[in-house]
């Protein structure tokens, strides 16, 4: 009898427990619903931004430092021999001179030339 009185307690107990609820909330109340979607008009622009700022790869094919010119993918490109900075395996700045023809780079866009041919930053790799 009494093995069934404990045995009742500690089912009557384990039930309350199990039932209380802590009034802190969870930390993922509210988030689990799915992430809300952009409108189309709110989309639109981010499509047809200009990425000319992004980082380019690419190999040396030829290179005029004097004329402030170098080909990648049969395209030449221009840059300011004064202005254009360059960087090293190290990446510590280097001289323009350490651009060579078969060299890998890469390179970043000058955003203020309407042009969009005008290098601003080059790794040489």
């Amino acid at each position: 009898m009494r093995l069934s009185i404990l045995t009742f307690a500690a089912l009557a107990f384990t039930a309350s427990a199990a039932a209380m609820t802590t009034t802190t909330p969870s930390p993922f109340a509210g988030k689990m619903g799915p992430m809300p979607t952009p409108s189309p008009s709110a989309a639109a622009p981010n499509a047809m931004a200009d990425d000319s700022a992004g980082m380019r790869r690419g190999t040396v094919e030829q290179v005029s430092v004097n004329g402030g010119t170098f080909h990648v993918y049969r395209q030449r490109l221009t840059f300011d021999p004064l202005r254009v900075k360059v960087f090293g395996k190290d990446g510590k700045p280097a001289s323009v001179q350490s651009l060579r023809a078969g060299s890998s780079v890469r390179f970043t866009m000058d955003p203020t030339d309407k042009s969009h041919r005008r290098v601003a930053v080059i790794y040489v790799d």
